[in-house]
């Protein structure tokens, strides 16, 4: 993945040259009206992207587009399921913040008081629950992260490795999977359910979402793979992993660390109703699912990274809030999800509720700061050219 400006360089220039092209092999399945599909393809071809399903809705009108390539063979329909890597965080908040409402724990409350066994971990002394969920904990992400996951270790091997710590709780933004991941067992600790069934009670369920936690549950046809465009290897598809294939039938707070920050698998109609759950302050059909308070706390500034006067990313809770004029005079609400190859993008406007999700299994992974460009330019087409032509 190009994480540094020069490897970002280095990726663009080489992609045209090394990474497949989608052009003239795609087909797509419009539901709705799309005024200027073209213009669509010819992203989907600029960022090598294989497979898509994109979702636009306003107040008004819902189109999607089911997009299938035959090279690598990704085809896309209504059933077709995707892993949605990072978005998973936005669930994850969102979960956190209903136990919250719940009064099972506060987003004050040290993380070494409700994980078992942590009282004395010298890498929690310090860290909240709103330190995970705006990723200003402290903690960072290691080689022994990914050590203990293969492996099937505790999170307190992870804890215990030198570099774990690269600040102190509170004093900087640093991106953490394995924060994210240590609310999932969190959460099972505070519920004593395995952390999929309090997914699927809390939010899943209740907010008519096609989701799961535990992709050992699921129709592997429907998913869609991943694939790496650069460098790309035939035959590497993955849709899902060997953690993933492992049941959460039970709760297992110490090994669960796997989970909450990038493996739900889901669709672009059942993200659309997380992103209104957001967009609507915490109620969905007529109910108040999680509290207006909890929403407001969700969608406020916690952390940044970049320079003060112009950050590359802002945080909420579990929320990216995107500001980039480029796109839209108004802020959007919504995640990124990079894995394995894929760069999706699920973003709500404030203001107006108008959606874009893109879900993919494969593009380019350039990105502008923080921001994958594929994301950029499908939100800059569907905001500014795509849909002010429905009205």
């Amino acid at each position: 993945m190009p994480a540094t400006p020069m490897k970002n360089l280095i990726y663009g220039a080489a992609l045209p040259f090394l990474a497949p092209s989608p052009r003239g092999q795609m087909t797509h399945a419009v539901q709705g009206e799309i005024r200027t599909l073209a213009e669509y393809e010819r992203i989907l071809c600029r960022h090598h992207v294989f497979g898509a399903s994109l979702l636009l809705k306003d107040d008004h009108r819902q189109s999607m587009v089911h997009t299938s390539t035959r090279r690598p063979a990704h085809h896309a329909d209504d059933r077709t399921l995707y892993r949605v890597a990072s978005i998973t965080k936005t669930a994850t908040a969102l979960v956190t913040l209903m136990l919250a409402d719940q009064g099972l724990l506060t987003l004050d409350t040290p993380v070494g008081s409700i994980l078992p066994e942590a009282g004395n971990e010298p890498a929690l002394q310090g860290v909240t629950v709103r330190h995970l969920l705006c990723h200003r904990s402290g903690l960072r992400d290691t080689a022994a992260y990914q050590a203990a996951l293969d492996k099937g270790e505790s999170w307190q091997r992870v804890l215990r490795a030198e570099d774990v710590q690269g600040s102190k709780p509170g004093e900087s933004f640093s991106y953490c999977n394995f924060g994210f991941g240590l609310l999932g067992c969190a959460i099972e600790s505070v519920t004593n359910k395995s952390v999929a069934a309090v997914f699927d009670e809390l939010l899943f369920r209740p907010a008519g979402m096609r989701a799961s936690l535990d992709a050992s549950t699921l129709d592997e046809s429907l998913i869609m793979p991943i694939t790496r465009v650069l460098p790309y290897r035939a035959g590497t598809d993955v849709t899902v992993t060997r953690l993933g294939r492992k049941p959460l039938a039970a709760p297992q707070p110490l090994l669960h660390f796997g989970h909450t920050a990038g493996a739900m698998y889901t669709d672009a109609p059942s993200l659309s109703r997380m992103l209104t759950l957001i967009a609507c302050h915490g109620a969905l059909d007529g109910r108040q699912l999680v509290s207006e308070a909890a929403i407001h706390e969700m969608t406020t500034l916690h952390g940044y990274s970049g320079p003060k006067d112009k950050p590359i990313r802002r945080y909420g809770l579990g929320l990216v809030l995107l500001e980039n004029p480029s796109v839209s005079s108004r802020r959007l609400l919504g995640h990124q999800g990079f894995a394995y190859g894929c760069v999706d993008g699920a973003f709500v406007e404030e203001g107006t509720g108008r959606q874009v999700i893109l879900l993919n299994g494969g593009s380019s992974e350039r990105r502008e700061g923080k921001l994958g460009l594929i994301n950029r330019d499908t939100l800059r087409w569907a905001l500014n050219r795509e849909m002010p032509l429905w009205t």
